[in-house]
């Protein structure tokens, strides 16, 4: 009777190993990316799916393409592209075995997504009066720090932006 559990058991073990072994044979072994927007607190979206906020760290599968899109409300969309690339390893002149199947000859470039997101109500033209469109913005920044639309750090980032835009078109 303890043989036949052993057994059992056994099977049971080889047959998870196999299991879950062949989404990573397709796919590779994850690896970690790290995102990161300035404002922070942008939703994160892997390859259409909702997966958290920034700042945020997590695993990818090494082998596969991921569509990484950072979203804020009163912000222009993030889009990045992490992609499998050889790394060190893959120069060696034999490649083989596990290694070769979980993927361990590529690392996802790149390993960080820093998204520096542009509010929305930085214009992209100067307009005929620039000090009076910089102040029609900046008030209008003013107004959706007032009503809790935006943080008192979003407001911030928001004024740094209008500002630096208008000061490079001068």
């Amino acid at each position: 009777m303890k043989t036949q559990s052993h057994i059992t058991f056994a099977l049971i073990s080889l047959s998870s190993l196999l299991l879950f072994g062949c989404a990573s044979f397709e796919s590779g072994v994850p690896q970690k990316v790290t995102v990161i927007s300035l404002p922070t607190e942008a939703s994160v979206y892997v390859n259409g799916d909702a997966v958290g906020i920034t700042p945020m760290e997590m695993s990818l599968p090494r082998k596969l393409t991921h569509e990484i899109r950072l979203e804020k409300n009163g912000y222009n969309t993030a889009v990045k592209y992490f992609a499998p690339v050889p790394n060190d390893d893959a120069h060696n002149f034999i490649r083989f075995g596990l290694k070769e199947d979980f993927g361990y000859y590529v690392d996802l470039e790149p390993g960080t997504m820093k998204a520096d997101l542009k509010s929305e109500l930085v214009p992209s033209s100067t307009g005929a009066d620039p000090f009076e469109r910089m102040a029609r913005q900046a008030l209008e920044a003013d107004r959706r720090l007032k009503a809790g639309e935006i943080t008192p750090v979003d407001h911030k980032y928001i004024i740094e932006q209008i500002i630096e835009f208008f000061e490079s078109k001068s």
